[in-house]
């Protein structure tokens, strides 16, 4: 039951995160430096082939690696985006709220990876 759940929440977050990273970078024209925005692609594809290639211990592993990354990434993002800077950026509003929910369903991901392998 929570490999199940990990599954599903790591496919909806990885399809949800290629889809607001598209928005972002295309409506928002928020293009930062390359590595910013490569990253979220580089988690979605970790967490996808997680789900639809990687089977047994290694799908333990790869789920495990896509939900640290994105926690360390999410993580980065919310407290870049709290410096004062940063801060008068007309979108921070919309932006920060989403990087926090990124970094909890990244912590909820990591805590099922880790429950999972124990068993």
């Amino acid at each position: 039951m929570i490999k199940k759940a990990n599954l599903i929440l790591a496919t909806l977050y990885a399809i949800i995160l290629a889809i607001f990273e598209t928005i972002m970078n295309t409506y928002w024209d928020d293009w930062q430096y390359t590595p910013l925005w490569v990253v979220d692609y580089f988690i979605v594809l970790i967490l996808l082939s997680a789900v639809f290639v990687f089977k047994k211990n290694i799908q333990n592993l790869m789920l495990l690696l896509g939900w640290s990354f994105s926690a360390g990434v999410t993580y980065m993002a919310l407290f870049i985006s709290l410096e004062s800077n940063n801060l008068k950026s007309p979108e921070i509003e919309d932006k920060l709220p989403l990087f926090g929910l990124a970094l909890i369903v990244s912590i909820i991901g990591i805590i099922l990876t880790t429950i999972d392998n124990k068993k």
